[in-house]
């Protein structure tokens, strides 16, 4: 998360360049919406039990094992005069269009047949929610997705599932919180047999020929990996902005 906010913060400064990450997570943590209640849906005291730390997006609380995560930054101009919504769309256009290369019937939540009365608001688990712009694939909702954006910067970030650790959330979420194990899916129970470096691939290409980018390799400054350090002992991982985030903490 660290690392996610100082690239983000790049790109409000002259000559910031969209960036696109992928990262997995040691140990497997949960994280919690940028103004998540801490408390609703998980068992009392889970925070204290399993790492967990605070997303700079909103949503409900993913945990993150067996999983890629992706993060994308944009200049706030990249799309234009485009609405939230168009830009959500266009941006997960990458997603899409890798399951569908895998052979798989990909598409949004609004354009499968649901109905606008079925999305709902925030649900303390992320991959429980239905909303529009979720992706199903062969009529599942395979991970999850969200987006900051202010007047200068958007950002978005996701989580695609490898498998799914369903002892783990039945642990940590609360039953009238825990997702529907028959409408949710990962790469694994889709029948996936690649590599991780092969969906990278996959997923750096198509990123590239939708939005019509070229991706070069990187790595960070030593002042940014400065700056990261710093950010991830003051903030991210201080138990008291886990509860708080950008708000306040709820009773």
């Amino acid at each position: 998360m660290a690392v996610d906010e100082v690239l983000t913060e790049s790109l409000a400064r002259p000559g910031g360049r969209p960036f696109f990450r992928l990262y997995a997570w040691e140990p497997a943590c949960l994280s919690l919406g940028r103004f998540q209640n801490p408390i609703a849906g998980l068992y009392d005291g889970i925070l204290e039990q399993v790492p967990s730390v605070r997303r700079p997006t909103g949503g409900g609380a993913i945990w993150h094992a067996d999983e890629l995560t992706y993060s994308l930054g944009f200049p706030s101009g990249f799309f234009g005069n485009s609405d939230v919504k168009s830009t959500y769309e266009k941006i997960c256009g990458f997603l899409v269009e890798t399951w569908k290369e895998l052979g798989w019937v990909a598409l949004f939540a609004k354009d499968s047949g649901i109905t606008g009365q079925a999305f709902g608001s925030v649900t303390p688990a992320c991959f429980a929610g239905k909303e529009a712009y979720d992706i199903l694939v062969e009529g599942k909702k395979l991970g999850g997705n969200a987006q900051r954006r202010d007047r200068h910067i958007i950002f978005q970030h996701g989580s695609i599932p490898l498998s799914l650790d369903w002892p783990s959330m039945v642990a940590l979420f609360l039953p009238a919180a825990l997702p529907n194990v028959q409408q949710i899916t990962s790469l694994l129970d889709l029948g996936y047999v690649g590599s991780r470096a092969d969906l990278q691939s996959a997923l750096s290409n198509n990123l590239s020929r939708i939005l019509g980018i070229d991706l070069e390799p990187d790595t960070l400054t030593p002042h940014e990996v400065s700056v990261a350090k710093e950010r991830e002992q003051l903030k991210f991982s201080d138990r008291d902005w886990t509860l708080r985030g950008a708000g306040h903490l709820r009773s």
